[in-house]
């Protein structure tokens, strides 16, 4: 994901935590003299009310609000008189077909994102007599016209900033898309985080001497932005201020700036140079690349930029985000002198075709070669003792790489998704793997561990730790079936993910637990015997799990996780004995090939509607323990079934002879002793709920 895309995940979920489930919440609906019903909440002890969402969850969502809507400076409802002194948070989110709005003089506080997604607003009308607010144009300000806070989404063209406004807010101009120009006069000295953020139709902005900061993401997405005026005043540029300008092809740095953020010129996928002024305390530049003053850590290597690159000898750390989606880099050259590649540091390099990370380097930040799908070949020094999370990730190209002997840790999916690895050793010196880092690697047929690893050993190429009590990564590219060693308690989190050549698995009575999206997306697996001695299957242990036709969880099993079998669209039986306590949200959704469903549980759990989501209630049999049918035909979701059959035993009720058990199945002593295996000594025993003589 670019980091543009980061930033836009981040801001849309901090902005819907800001409008939470009470945000959404309304107390009363009241026409006002237009004949509009507006939506209210009561606040301050009930004494105001603020115009809210008009819903009461995402469910209830809609674009309810259209044209024009005048809110009232005071309602009435049953006999109480309310005056109107708030426009909550989100309160209008997403009206598109709102055009107008007048504020009256009652109100004194407007919510963040109250307005957000009104891409037909075109004016904000406020009364003269209020005391914190006001407008010129339709565009709302604080009422001295120092801060200007918003412009209507809806409105198109040029716009000549108000010579009394010292600020731009946060937002102001968020997603303007027909604003095509803007004149900031000299009395702004600041412009607020995401202020122009999505001006997709602004081409130029010339930033007056006034101005001295300019806030996170201010400019972020402006993809018609081809030149931007920084001047001498600016001191600091915020986070991915400049994040996505794909059509900025230049900018100058001027001495006064101090201050950076992360990734500001990011995804400028036409910048060719980043220049800075000579004099700067803080920054320096060499053909047209960003570094700090000294020349220590290469700051920006601009996106635009074509061909092969080297680094400078002055050079030790390569930055965060440094060469981030520089889909025109094809080879770059990394003197002695780096000790450390930062965080996303070649994210996204589509044509960086090989690397030599030389011994200098000691650590490799998270995401640092991320979708670099075309990286081919990579040299890691034998000072490197971090990969860090996601390092490789989806470097579909790679067909081996080899792990120096100085490596201690390798990060959480450092080579996911590497489709074309075949092979991998781990040396002695690797202490800590994080989860899933081989999963997804399609064609990894062994992982294979040096004999003098203390944390870590491998079977047949398949990933243990050095006990060999939990299995930890199946290579993805192994085919058929496979049975997992006695000496196994614990099938780790995305143990066999994705391994989709995975026909069957043998799991021993040795196991205890099947971790988290343990078979995830095993799509050739038609068969798992879960051993007896299992108590948890965790979360999406068997998600998408097509081949999967039938499934018996042992008696052992107290608790199913979320989306344990979810999207097992072959499933067609399913039996869920009497010890389970839990069975998590999801836990069978979409298994829509289910028949029958044997739930031995008499008592029956209370369960979330969402654990059978379209199962086939209609037509699938759901076998109960004798007598409780009339119980699970009024509880909560288990009623959906249309066929509920009383035919499970309870208990003891028969004798059999005939020994016709299997091996694996729970023995019990008369006094209720659970016995290891089937008994060898003549006697009376009880297995699945049945008295069985042994001869």
């Amino acid at each position: 994901m670019e980091a543009k895309q980061l930033k836009l995940t981040f801001l849309l979920a901090v902005l819907m935590s800001m409008v939470g489930a009470k945000a959404f919440a309304h107390d009363i609906e009241v026409k006002n003299a237009d004949g509009v019903t507006i939506y209210y909440k009561l606040i301050n002890n009930s004494t105001e009310v603020e115009v809210s969402y008009r819903g009461s969850s995402f469910s209830s969502y809609s674009n309810e609000y259209s044209g024009v809507v005048n809110i009232p400076a005071s309602v009435t409802y049953n006999g109480m008189t309310y005056p109107v002194t708030s426009i909550g948070i989100s309160a209008f989110d997403g009206c598109t077909g709102l055009t107008s709005v007048t504020i009256p003089n009652s109100v004194t506080s407007i919510g963040q994102s109250a307005f957000l997604g009104c891409s037909g607003l075109t004016e904000i009308n406020v009364d003269e007599n209020n005391t914190a607010y006001s407008s010129i144009d339709g565009v709302l300000f604080n009422k001295s016209q120092t801060e200007l806070i918003l412009y209507p989404r809806g409105k198109q063209g040029a716009y000549t900033i108000p010579n009394s406004v010292t600020s731009i807010g946060s937002y102001a101009f968020l997603s303007c898309y027909g604003l095509t120009s803007v004149t900031i006069p000299n009395s702004v000295t600041s412009i607020g985080d995401n202020a122009f953020w999505g001006c997709s139709s602004l081409t130029s902005v010339t930033i007056p001497n006034s101005v001295t900061s300019i806030g996170e993401t201010a400019f972020c997405g402006c993809s018609g932005l081809t030149s931007v005026t920084i001047p001498n005043s600016v001191t600091s540029i915020g986070e991915t201020a400049f994040s996505g300008c794909k059509s900025l092809t230049s900018v100058n740095i001027p001495n006064s700036v101090t201050s950076i953020g992360d990734r500001a010129f990011s995804g400028c996928s036409s910048l060719a140079e980043i220049n800075v002024d000579e004099n700067n305390t803080a920054y320096s530049s060499i053909d047209g690349v960003l570094f700090n003053k000294s020349q220590t850590e290469l700051i920006r290597y601009p996106g635009g930029k074509q061909g092969a690159y080297t680094i400078p000898n002055s050079v030790t750390s390569i930055g965060e985000d440094a060469f981030s989606n520089c889909s025109g880099l094809t080879t770059v050259t990394i003197p002695n002198s780096v000790t450390s590649i930062g965080n996303y540091a070649f994210h996204g390099c589509s044509g960086l075709t090989s690397v030599n990370i030389p011994n200098s380097v000691t650590s490799i930040g998270d995401r640092a070669f991320y979708v670099c799908f075309t990286l081919t070949s990579v040299t890691i020094g034998n000072s490197v003792t971090s990969i860090g999370e996601d390092a490789f990730a989806y470097c579909i190209g790679l067909t081996s790489i080899t792990i120096p002997n100085s490596v201690t840790s390798i990060g959480r999916s450092a080579f996911s998704n590497c489709w074309n690895l075949t092979s991998v050793t781990i040396p002695n010196s690797v202490t800590s793997i994080g989860q899933s880092a081989f999963v997804y690697c399609s064609g990894l047929t062994e992982i294979n561990v040096d004999k003098n690893n203390t944390a870590y050993s491998s079977i047949d190429g398949v990933l243990f730790n050095k006990l060999q009590t939990e299995l930890v990564c199946y290579p993805g590219g192994k085919q058929g079936a496979y049975t997992i060693p006695n000496s196994v308690t614990s099938i780790g989190d995305y143990a066999f993910s994705r391994c989709t050549g995975l026909t069957t698995v043998t799991i021993p009575n040795s196991v205890t637990s099947i971790g988290q999206s343990a078979f995830l997306s095993c799509y050739g697996l038609t068969s798992v015997t879960i051993g007896n001695s299992v108590t948890s299957i965790g979360q999406s242990a068997f998600y998408n799990c097509g081949g999967l036709t039938s499934v018996t969880i042992p008696n052992s099993v107290t608790s199913i996780g979320d989306y344990a079998f979810s999207d097992c669209s072959g499933l067609t039986s399913v039996t869920i004995p009497n010890s389970v306590t839990s069975i998590g949200i999801w836990a069978f959704e979409r298994c829509s090939s289910l028949t029958d469903i044997y739930c031995h549980i008499e008592e029956q759990l209370t369960i979330k509607s969402s654990v059978f989501y379209e199962v086939p209630t209609n037509t699938c049999t759901l076998h109960v323990p004798i007598g409780s049918k009339v119980k699970y035909q009024a509880a909560d979701v288990w009623k959906e079934f249309l066929n509920i059959v009383e035919d499970l035993p309870t208990g003891i009720v028969s004798i059999d002879n005939s020994q016709l058990t299997i091996d694996n199945d729970v023995w019990h002593t008369l006094n209720g002793v659970r016995l290891n295996g089937k008994p060898t000594k003549a006697g009376i025993y009880i297995v699945n709920g049945k008295k069985v003589v042994i001869k």
